[in-house]
């Protein structure tokens, strides 16, 4: 029989009969039609996988009889911060989930003076509810317990001033490369929108400590950056091993 995995912001307890959210409870009835019986694994972003199969099936509500519960050894020992310039369509939301399936701990949404997206308050804030949604739904398929947070859009002038980390990251086609010897346990990468970052915004991302990181030869588009830096930070200083 097929096993599922969701996840579910309710609280969960080994040996209880436990409802889950809206949101997991349509997934499974009205998404994956699961039957009483079923097995599934449920996560509520603890760092631990809560397993049992379904006790019933309502119009609102799906129960788990949750039988067992283990913990999730998939987080890097490296901390790392996304920080993002929000792009059109779903490039961005591709973007971070690849990047969740990377290990990334965190991810910032940053207004630079070249990102064309404007919105309201409100339409902001469902976006940031969108892409939250967007790295469960990754967590789910990569076998993540805890759930990187996507922080509320920031000026770039806001976010490189306050943001703190062993080791800080511009990452810019026009820079070369500067080496650290530093082994960083925190590492914030910065990455800017299609058309770059300008050049008052490069300099004051060095004013806040930040080093220049150029990845290799080739202009690497705004979703495909992410992940080459992640990919090469984290085989350097993280859990990405050949």
């Amino acid at each position: 029989m097929r096993s599922y995995r969701v996840y579910s912001s309710s609280p969960l307890i080994s040996g209880q009969v436990c409802g889950l959210d809206e949101h997991a409870s349509h997934h499974l009835a009205r998404v994956l039609r699961v039957k009483i019986g079923t097995q599934v694994s449920v996560f509520n972003g603890d760092g631990y996988d809560y397993s049992g199969h379904v006790d019933a099936v309502g119009k609102q509500r799906v129960t788990v009889d949750i039988t067992s519960v283990k913990s999730i050894d998939t987080e890097s020992t490296l901390h790392t911060c996304l920080a993002l310039a929000v792009s059109k369509g779903d490039r961005f939301d591709w973007a971070i989930k690849k990047a969740t399936e990377l290990g990334v701990t965190s991810i910032v949404p940053i207004l630079s003076q070249r990102v064309d997206v404007r919105l309201s308050p409100d339409r902001w804030l469902k976006k940031q509810a969108h892409w939250q949604q967007v790295v469960i739904s990754a967590c789910e398929q990569c076998g993540r317990a805890v759930i990187p947070e996507v922080v509320p859009p920031e000026p770039l002038d806001s976010w490189v001033a306050g943001v703190e980390a062993d080791c800080k990251y511009l990452l810019d086609p026009s820079l070369d490369s500067e080496e650290t010897s530093t082994t960083p346990e925190s590492v914030a990468i910065l990455i800017g929108p299609e058309g770059g970052f300008t050049s008052e915004e490069l300099k004051l991302a060095a004013q806040f400590g930040f080093y220049a990181l150029r990845l290799g030869p080739r202009v690497l588009r705004t979703e495909t950056a992410p992940l080459v830096a992640l990919s090469v930070i984290g085989a350097r200083w993280g859990d990405i091993k050949s």
